[in-house]
């Protein structure tokens, strides 16, 4: 039986990253058409209305496009990211269970991100794209469950023997 366990962002992360992209191209978007409203001495409530959906559209494609490939894929092999994995090809980071040191959990910056230690102390520490958890709409509040799938599947697998043929 063959494993395969993916984590993406959630639903909750992908709609807060879709906000923040919007609250960005909405001011990239306002700022020269709020300066040219003011050179012109007119206010165009259609046009800044306009401005503010098209703002909120291309933010929503934006995080929805780039939450589609992140997050990584658990198997028998190792840990790949979700992109390698959609498009066949293996030329991204890729961690066999064998090759791991350790994966644990870190702070980086305002989130907390699963990372993978490799043996081979030449390559640098792994921070996973998917799961993590940060502040506001970023939380996940099964992280330190998911982190846990991984680290039982690095467990079981680190020997080269599928978890269900191990003895204790």
């Amino acid at each position: 039986m063959a494993v395969k366990i993916t984590f993406r962002p959630t639903t909750r992360q992908v709609l807060g990253r879709a906000l923040f992209l919007s609250g960005a191209s909405l001011v990239t978007a306002l700022v020269p058409a709020a300066a040219y409203m003011l050179a012109v001495r007119h206010w165009y409530r259609y046009t800044t209305l306009a401005l503010v959906l098209l703002a909120l559209a291309v933010a929503l494609a934006v995080a929805y496009a780039g939450a589609r490939n992140r997050g990584v894929v658990l198997d028998e092999r190792g840990i790949h990211p979700l992109k390698a994995v959609a498009s066949q090809r293996h030329t991204e980071r890729y961690a066999a269970w064998t090759d791991i040191a350790d994966i644990r959990a870190e702070r980086r910056a305002s989130r907390t991100v699963p990372v993978v230690y490799l043996l081979d102390p030449e390559q640098k520490p792994w921070r996973l794209q998917a799961p993590y958890s940060g502040r506001a709409l970023s939380t996940d509040d099964e992280l330190d469950e998911k982190i846990f799938v991984m680290r039982s599947l690095w467990d079981a697998y680190k020997r080269g023997l599928p978890p269900h043929r191990q003895r204790p």
